[in-house]
């Protein structure tokens, strides 16, 4: 990959969009947070690419039962987790899709849908993209290819944390949902953004959200990349990703994520998060939920963590 002008290495990461929660959580997420954006940071310092940045913090949130992803997901009605998450990038370089091209430049994407054998979705993801002409893979299948992967497995009830199992006994009182994501800029030029999510508590069985779906809940072109989180079944019908980086053309990163978030809204009413980073490593985030938190960096503003509310 050839080397591009710009103001990399951007990272910008999300904890998910929802409820403003717990007041004693939020010095701990805060903290979380910062934490995986620092892991994702030092990849790309250490010589990784973006991908390597997003799929570091998202698997650093992913291990954190603070959040609503990998060790920590949300339970199904039946009590069990079932994950989604994926994984883009542009360009990317050695995987052996045949899938999205855009100025001659290989994108390339790979998610996972309803996978509950593997400890981190997002390596799984990574794996669908970087060993298989497929994009998503969903459950005994994607969790087969974790183990020739090399992607470390669990038993399912080994992703059970108590925080969980408390917001299951209660999801009739109060549904919980978040999502994890990051999106990044190298030093390189390439763009890449990771999502990964346990989904709704008291979801149906085999429910598959936005997280898992390439332009719904996870985007990359030439232009930039984008992680949402909320509900992800108004997410997918209008394509909250694909849509808030196709106005990249004519907007900024803050504009263009806040101008999908309020179509959103228009068309369904619901919830909804995103982040962002443009070729031009610009960040953009919008929200139209109770609380949304965010960290990132860039060169020009250094580590910022911001804890978004509705007024």
């Amino acid at each position: 990959m050839a080397r591009r002008r710009n103001n990399a290495p951007i990272l910008i990461i999300h904890g998910g969009a929802g409820a403003r929660g717990a007041v004693q959580d939020r010095l701990p997420r805060r903290r979380a947070i910062l934490a995986a954006l620092r892991v994702g940071l030092s990849a790309m310092r250490e010589g990784g690419s973006a991908m390597d940045a997003v799929v570091a913090a998202v698997t650093a949130m992913e291990d954190d039962p603070l959040f609503n992803a990998g060790y920590g997901s949300a339970l199904n009605a039946q009590g069990e987790v079932e994950m989604d998450a994926s994984v883009m990038a542009w360009p990317v370089v050695g995987a052996p899709q045949n899938g999205l091209n855009d100025r001659d430049e290989r994108a390339g994407a790979g998610a996972v849908a309803a996978v509950s054998r593997v400890r981190n979705p997002v390596l799984l993801a990574q794996a669908v993209m970087m060993r298989t002409a497929h994009v998503l893979m969903v459950g005994e299948g994607a969790e087969r290819l974790a183990a020739a992967a090399g992607v470390r497995r669990c038993r399912p009830e080994d992703l059970v944390a108590e925080r969980a199992r408390l917001r299951w006994r209660n999801y009739h009182a109060r549904q919980a949902h978040g999502t994890v994501g990051a999106a990044a800029l190298d030093e390189r030029g390439q763009l890449a953004a990771a999502t990964s999510t346990g989904g709704l508590t008291g979801k149906m069985a085999g429910r598959v959200g936005d997280s898992a779906i390439v332009g719904a809940g996870t985007f990359v072109n030439q232009d930039g990349a984008a992680s949402a989180t909320g509900m992800g079944e108004a997410i997918m019908k209008v394509l909250l990703c694909r849509e808030a980086v196709r106005l990249l053309r004519r907007l900024t990163p803050m504009r263009a994520a806040a101008t999908s978030v309020n179509q959103l809204q228009r068309v369904s009413g619901a919830e909804a998060g995103i982040i962002m980073v443009d070729r031009r490593g610009r960040v953009g985030y919008a929200h139209n939920a109770q609380a949304m938190e965010i960290a990132f960096f860039t060169p020009a503003t250094g580590i910022k963590h911001h804890r978004l509310e509705l007024t």
